[in-house]
């Protein structure tokens, strides 16, 4: 018989003013949650509150039974933010050195680089990396701790099609491999790639549904 997993995250009646308003759900080893909503729905917001950013008005967020806000070291757990790191006058590879150097325990180089796809690329000056390395590269950043949790914002904003689905590629191979994630997007074709997706709606949470079922709607 098999037995229930206790989920990785769990986000509990959670608010933050107006921003994010009594939202909560529950992600599982392995799973990609796609919170979908427009520009201004608290997405961000409600991201950065996961990963222990900002402290919640009311309600609570566990990451493996971890309030990330008070215990950060508790859970191993990276972020990919919409705006990305800039990097000038580094190749790939310096900058995963230095991130390397500021970690406890870090990946080697050559295990982030495979996990970003990003070996052919390691000796690349961060200015002639294209928008999708340079994504990639924030995704290796977010790895380099070891992090089985991930939270990225938006990830794919500005990016070609082509390097749209490569990062959901990377995104659903680390989940096989059991990383637990939260995506934030505004392209409900894209949330269809999760799991399971939640609506944001004005801070709200208002609708959760698996995302075959949302693919089929």
């Amino acid at each position: 018989m098999d037995v229930m997993k206790a989920p990785v995250i769990e986000v509990r009646d959670l608010d933050l003013n107006e921003a994010v308003r009594n939202v909560s759900f529950t992600v599982a080893e392995g799973e990609v949650y796609a919170l979908l909503g427009c520009y201004g729905s608290g997405k961000t917001t409600l991201l950065e509150m996961l990963a222990g950013l900002r402290r919640p008005a009311s309600g609570t967020v566990r990451l493996k039974g971890a309030d990330p806000y008070t215990d950060r070291d508790s859970a191993r757990a990276g972020a990919v933010w919409r705006d990305g790191g800039l990097f000038p006058g580094l190749t790939v590879t310096e900058v995963i050195d230095t991130w390397r150097r500021w970690t406890l325990d870090p990946l080697t180089r050559d295990e982030a680089l495979r996990l970003a796809r990003l070996t052919d690329a390691a000796d690349v000056p961060f200015e002639r990396l294209t928008p999708g390395q340079r994504r990639m590269l924030d995704v290796a950043l977010a790895l380099v701790g070891r992090s089985d949790v991930l939270f990225l914002d938006e990830p794919t904003a500005g990016l070609d099609a082509a390097a749209a689905r490569e990062v959901w590629s990377v995104l659903l191979t680390l989940a096989a491999h059991g990383v637990s994630a939260v995506v934030t997007t505004r392209d409900p074709g894209e949330a269809c790639r999760a799991d399971r997706v939640g609506v944001l709606d004005e801070g709200r949470l208002v609708t959760g549904r698996d995302a075959t079922r949302l693919r089929a709607a």
